[in-house]
Formats: C-alpha cells, structure tokens, sequence
C-alpha cells in the first residue's frame, strides 16, 4: 500500500480512537460543569446542548471536522516521514505528542480556549483551570493518539 494512505489511514484511526477513548469520557467527567448547568460559562460563545436545533446541526459536521483534522495533520506527516522514521520510538512519540499540543492546541493562533492567545482575549469567566483543563484533555488525547498511531506504524514490523 502506498505509504501516504497508510499514514494518512493509520493516524486518522489513531485521532478517531483517541477522540472516543479521552474526550467523550474527559467531557462527562470533568468538563460538562462548564457547558451545563451553574457554572457553565462555553453557552455564553459556543454551540452547545442547550442550543437545540443548532446543536444537532453542529453534531452532524463533529465526524467529518475531525476526519479533516486528522487528514490534515497526517499530510504534515508526509512531508517529514522520511526523518519521522528513522527516529527512535520515544522520539517519534514526543514528534506526534509536541505536535498536537503545542502546534495544534497551547500555540495555536486563534483566540481559544486551552490555546495562549484565549489566555490573552477569552472572556474573564474562563479561568486558567478551564484553560488547563482544555490543554489538559488535549495533551492526553495526543498522548492516547500516538500511542495507537505508533502502535499501528509498528505493528508487524519485521526487526532490523
């Protein structure tokens, strides 16, 4: 298979999973205070349950942004592959991990919850435990993430 599908195939696995497996259960157990409820503070400039008929809309393009964001990171994953495979497993661990947290969360430009810009021009009611908390979900997602890409780049590999 070429390896571009199988990059592109493997991490888009890898990022699905690892949605399944950290977000849905970091949702319900720690940050569903901050979308329902008292002390819920995303209502006030996101979508969220409470928005009714545009929450369900926005739940139907959830699948499909996620499948583009991993496509879209594992086409950055093309260009360094060829470096990328050659590193030692903790190395391509700590590429994957750096890579989704600091380029595609903490040092994202957008000003956004988790991200250091959100820390500059979010609203005040999102307090630096909201913004750790995000960075927090994201980290171990990424973790979860590479673990099962690295998994999938190494399984049945013949040793050298």
């Amino acid at each position: 298979m070429n390896t571009k599908i199988k990059i592109t195939i493997q991490f888009i696995l890898s990022h699905i999973a690892a949605y399944l497996l950290v977000s849905i259960p970091f949702f319900q157990f720690v940050m569903k205070q901050f979308y329902e409820g008292e002390s819920a503070v995303f209502p006030e400039f996101l979508i969220t349950e409470e928005s009714g008929e545009v929450w369900t809309h926005a739940m139907q393009f959830l699948l499909p942004a996620l499948l583009l964001q991993a496509f879209l990171i594992s086409v950055f994953l093309w260009f360094i592959w060829d470096f990328f495979a050659k590193q030692s497993y903790t190395k391509q661990f700590m590429i994957l991990v750096w890579m989704r947290v600091i380029l595609g969360g903490f040092a994202a430009i957008s000003p956004a919850v988790g991200t250091l810009e959100g820390l500059v021009f979010m609203i005040p009611q999102v307090t630096l435990e909201i913004h750790s908390l995000v960075v927090l979900e994201v980290l171990l997602q990424a973790l979860v993430s590479s673990l099962i890409f690295l998994g999938f780049v190494r399984w049945k590999k013949k040793p050298s």
